[in-house]
């Protein structure tokens, strides 16, 4: 679903998996086609229609379902259907564990806006550009969770180009927080163009390729990501070496590095849903959470640091 994956060794540890399309089996087209045939809009749960499923999706949906318990009872491989595995659906979402681990991701933003609004002064340079970068995290949370919750044309590009906005977002208020500052501690207007326009060129080129193309290139959209990702964590990791001994919140940035590349692993190599609830993907969600709160918490100890060393220079 999500990208070209390659099978992680974790999975050993869980059931067996084919890289092959379960959808292709009769089986699983027969099943399909009889209940299209006796399905009625109608007759469908409120909450299913209120997360967008149609007789088409939930007849596929369920013989999926059928299919993959029926393969782990008899101890077959698990196989894939329309390019997805076999989730257990909740209250009408399609993975309720990415769907919560998604709403965890967005809460940890929002506590992460909260503590700067808190304790940072808004007079302070970058405020207005974290804060902004703060807005953005939350609508690609809370478009990751739509996602999650029923996979549409619609919900899978806007889930896509929202991580591809924040990735590239961090990197632009990065290459602004180490760039060249007047003696105020303020940023140089022209820094704004600088490094603002080509990110932005960039991300309308992405866009681009994601909404107009009849089919999403997976693989181009994991490789733009883990470059663009790469960058702000080489740009993050120089520069925290560099000033390792002078700001002691440096070592929270590079704890993030660390384990945000570790978790990485977990969206290059899949593994099938253990107990049809936590596939890989999940897993990576639920890896992040505990990130994003070091990673806000680095943000708001380094505006709160450079606010008041500039504050005694100007005193």
């Amino acid at each position: 679903m999500r990208s070209i994956r390659t099978v992680c060794l974790i999975s050993m540890l869980l059931l067996p998996v084919l890289s092959s399309y379960g959808d292709q089996t009769h089986e699983y087209r027969d099943c399909t086609t009889l209940r299209m045939r006796t399905c009625e809009y109608a007759n469908l749960d409120t909450t299913l229609k209120i997360f967008g499923w149609d007789c088409l999706s939930d007849s596929q949906y369920m013989c999926a379902l059928e299919m993959t318990e029926k393969r782990i009872a008899l101890g077959k491989p698990i196989l894939q259907y329309n390019g997805r595995w076999a989730f257990r659906r909740y209250i009408g979402l399609q993975e309720p564990a990415s769907v919560f681990f998604s709403f965890c991701n967005g809460f940890a933003v929002f506590l992460g806006i909260s503590n700067l609004v808190a304790k940072v002064p808004v007079t302070y340079n970058l405020f207005h550009t974290w804060l902004g970068y703060g807005i953005v995290c939350l609508i690609t949370w809370f478009v990751s969770f739509l996602f999650h919750a029923k996979d549409t044309v619609t919900t899978e590009i806007l889930d896509y180009l929202g991580a591809s906005t924040m990735v590239m977002l961090s990197l632009y208020c990065m290459l602004l927080r180490i760039s060249g500052r007047d003696q105020f501690g303020k940023i140089k207007n022209h820094l704004n163009y600088k490094y603002g326009l080509p990110i932005f060129l960039l991300w309308a080129y992405h866009a681009y390729n994601l909404g107009f193309y009849k089919k999403i290139d997976y693989g181009y959209n994991m490789k733009f990501n883990v470059f663009i990702g790469v960058t702000h964590h080489l740009l993050l990791t120089g520069w925290g070496l560099w000033n390792w001994n002078h700001r002691p919140h440096i070592k929270k940035a590079v704890w993030v590095i660390v384990f945000s590349s570790l978790a990485l692993l977990l969206e290059l190599f899949d593994f099938s849903p253990y107990y049809l609830v936590m596939d890989a993907h999940a897993t990576w969600h639920a890896a992040t959470v505990p990130i994003t709160v070091l990673w806000w918490s680095f943000i708001v100890d380094d505006c709160v640091f450079e606010f008041n060393r500039f504050k005694r220079k100007v005193v």
